[in-house]
């Protein structure tokens, strides 16, 4: 499933995706466990297998689930928990996360727009002849990686704030579960792996203690302001430029319409977490375009009127911190919405 949609997304341009958009929505109503979804919310990073555990888990990053495993090179990547409606891994089964060159193809997809940095001594792709793009050879895959962070705990936020605290508790932790250990190598380049470890660690021990957001809300500043500190190790001259800020933005969006097309199954959302993880991931990409927006109007104004058009309609689709009864789109619809975002903003990629 993964495969095809790349080919369409890449091979045949942007215009005969859009054409196909509906027909995307359609092709959901067919049986979901011929069409599992692959999650793709991770990049090319080096190392083998790596084990985040749950509470008898084998991992120093514990999460509340079950055991949860990320791939590593080239292999079949779990991200783990016991499938129930508020944890990874839907209705009883598994949700499947791409490595490095596994099966979710996420380099390929999620960051297909970012330039491809060659550098010497870097992992070959396919091929082999090019380095894959990582956190440590990209400043765009680095820096949204991070941003992923920031949507995790703006879901963390925002449910605690409408009521849901024992759902958020476990969005606390996933800066630390899921993004850190890919960000290690860069972080570490960057000289900012203690600090943000640090912050994250302290977060994830107090999530779940306390459903008072207030008690919370000064772990997890520490956490942002860490973050914001990694962010700012990208050069200012790169992270101002118009097409920086698209191609991240663009990437949450990726991401977040991947999450969705995970949350639903059957026309119903089956997997409250993963829904949530997308909704986090819009709000971020939302306040990145609308905080650079001098830059993006200088740059040119339509492309920027355009952008805010489509992310206010994608922000529709995700109303509540908690899903709605229904889905508000197929997933299918979701993408086709993303990449109308992709066609209206390429102007800053040329």
């Amino acid at each position: 499933m993964m495969e095809q949609r790349l080919k369409l997304w890449v091979g045949i341009g942007m215009t005969t995706f859009l054409g196909a958009g509906g027909q995307a929505a359609l092709a959901h109503g067919g049986d979901p466990a011929a069409d599992e979804p692959q999650k793709t919310e991770l990049t090319a990073e080096s190392g083998g297998e790596t084990h985040h555990g749950g509470e008898a888990g084998k991992s120093r990053h514990g999460g509340e689930g079950g055991e949860a495993h990320h791939g590593g090179e080239g292999g079949e990547s779990h991200h783990g928990g016991e499938g129930d409606e508020s944890g990874h891994g839907g209705e009883g089964g598994e949700s499947h996360h791409g490595g490095e060159g596994g099966e979710g193809g996420a380099v390929g997809f999620v960051f297909s727009h970012f330039p491809v940095a060659v550098s010497e001594g870097g992992e070959g792709g396919e091929s082999g002849d090019t380095p894959a793009p990582s956190a440590l050879t990209s400043p765009g895959i680095y820096y949204t990686e991070l941003a992923f962070m920031e949507g995790h705990l703006a879901t963390a936020e925002a449910l605690y704030r409408s009521g849901h605290g024992d759902q958020g508790a476990a969005h606390l932790t996933h800066p630390l579960i899921e993004q850190y250990p890919k960000l290690e190598p860069a972080l570490e380049a960057h000289d900012e792996e203690a600090p943000l470890e640090s912050a994250l660690e302290a977060l994830s021990d107090k999530a779940g203690q306390t459903a008072d957001w207030a008690q919370l809300a000064p772990a997890v500043a520490k956490a942002r302001q860490a973050i914001d500190a990694a962010q700012a190790d990208v050069a200012v001259e790169t992270r101002q430029s118009p097409r920086f800020i698209g191609d991240v933005t663009l990437a949450l969006l990726k991401q977040a319409a991947a999450e969705y097309e995970e949350a639903v199954k059957d026309g119903r959302f089956a997997n409250a977490a993963e829904y949530q993880d997308g909704r986090g991931f819009v709000q971020v990409a939302t306040q990145l375009w609308q905080t650079s927006a001098d830059t993006l109007r200088d740059a040119d104004g339509k492309v920027y009127s355009k952008g805010e058009a489509e992310l206010e309609a994608l922000s529709r689709i995700w109303p509540e911190a908690v899903p709605p009864a229904e889905p508000v789109k197929a997933p299918g619809e979701v993408y086709a919405e993303v990449a109308r975002f992709e066609l209206v903003t390429s102007p800053l990629r040329h």
